[in-house]
């Protein structure tokens, strides 16, 4: 559980390939098993799988945002989107883009973690984004 004060936002994706459609969802936690709010975002026109993760954490923060939180923990299960946001290097990749607005919307919050997470410890998040695809 993250520390008092601090919300422990999970995030993850849904793409369908012949569509380009990604669904993105965030579940914000003040523990392990309180959730105090969650949403999901439907995307259009998304390249790849690998897109819509770094989407999904750009979405993270404009949920934060809306939520008023200040202090976060952002938990995904893409290692080399949290590897982009953790690193000092400028991202010349095809996600250069959405890391740099990551990055300013970042500069919103007291404090900011980045957090790599195995897929079994980000279940919910997966589910809310694939019953959101359902839908």
């Amino acid at each position: 559980p993250p520390k008092s004060g601090v919300i422990k936002l999970n995030f993850d994706a849904s793409f369908t390939s012949n569509t380009n459609i990604s669904i993105s969802a965030v579940l914000a936690r003040v523990s392990e098993s309180l959730i105090i709010g969650d949403c999901t975002y439907p995307l259009l026109d998304v390249a790849d799988a690998f897109v819509a993760k770094a989407v999904a954490c750009e979405m993270t923060f404009s949920f934060a945002l809306d939520m008023g939180f200040r202090k976060v923990i952002l938990e995904g299960d893409s290692p080399t989107v949290i590897k982009k946001l953790n690193s000092n290097i400028v991202d010349r990749s095809v996600l250069s883009p959405i890391s740099q607005h990551i990055c300013f919307l970042a500069g919103f919050f007291e404090k900011v973690t980045y957090l790599f997470i195995p897929r079994e410890a980000n279940k919910a998040a997966h589910e809310l984004a694939m019953d959101g695809q359902n839908r």
